[in-house]
């Protein structure tokens, strides 16, 4: 198995135990352009209030939110939209990808 299968493997898993455990969700992606009969189901994180500075591991307060996609079988996109426990966000910028797990920047869309 290569590595990015393990982690592709084991983020899904993860994200499954996650879940169970009330921290991460179900939610409903819609790339750019599309329609809402084109929404995808997906498992994120949701990060509410935190920015990492430089190379410091350890995160600071801010008003940043990011939403992690757990081994997503699509690739999701900047303009993309993702709903959430009731909450709707526009994907801003790419932060991370690493082949099973994909970050955005992520701002509240209407």
């Amino acid at each position: 198995m290569s590595q990015k299968a393990f982690l592709r493997a084991f983020d899904q898993a993860a994200g499954a135990a996650f879940a169970d455990a009330g921290m991460a969700d179900p939610a409903r992606y819609t790339a750019p352009g599309a329609g809402a009969d084109a929404a995808q189901d997906c498992t994120v994180l949701v990060d509410r209030g935190t920015q990492q500075w430089g190379t410091d591991p350890m995160p600071v307060a801010a008003g940043d939110v990011s939403v992690s996609f757990l081994a997503p079988a699509f690739i999701p996109v900047k303009g993309g939209v993702v709903m959430v426990d009731g909450d709707t966000y526009r994907l801003t910028d790419k932060l991370n990808a690493d082949g099973s797990l994909v970050r955005f920047a992520v701002v509240p869309h209407v």
